[in-house]
C-alpha cells in the first residue's frame, strides 16, 4: 500500500511538472466576515468556494511576489486583520 501511495505521488508530481503552463491571476481578496485578507491564484484549481469575500486588487497580477507587495499596500488601506 505503502508503494501504491508513493507512486500515485510520484505521478500527480509529474503531471505538474509536464503539465502545460498556465497563465496565474493573483488576487488579494477579504474576507468579509473576519476581515482577513489572503492572496488567491484565480487561474489555479483552487478558488474561494464562498462568495462571501471582496477582491481589493482589480487588475492580475503576474507574480507571487507582486500579489505579495499589493497585499502590504491594499491591505494597510482595507484594514486587514492579518
Amino acid at each position: 500500500m505503502k508503494h501504491l501511495s508513493l507512486m500515485l505521488l510520484g505521478a500527480a508530481g509529474a503531471f505538474l511538472v509536464i503539465g502545460p503552463a498556465q497563465a496565474a491571476d493573483w488576487r488579494v481578496i477579504q474576507w468579509k466576515d473576519t476581515k482577513i485578507c489572503q492572496i488567491v491564484d484565480m487561474a489555479g484549481p483552487f478558488k474561494p468556494i464562498s462568495s462571501n469575500y471582496a477582491v481589493l486588487t482589480k487588475k492580475s497580477l503576474p507574480t507571487f511576489d507582486a500579489a505579495v507587495k499589493a497585499r502590504g499596500e491594499v491591505g494597510a488601506k482595507a484594514k486587514c486583520t492579518f
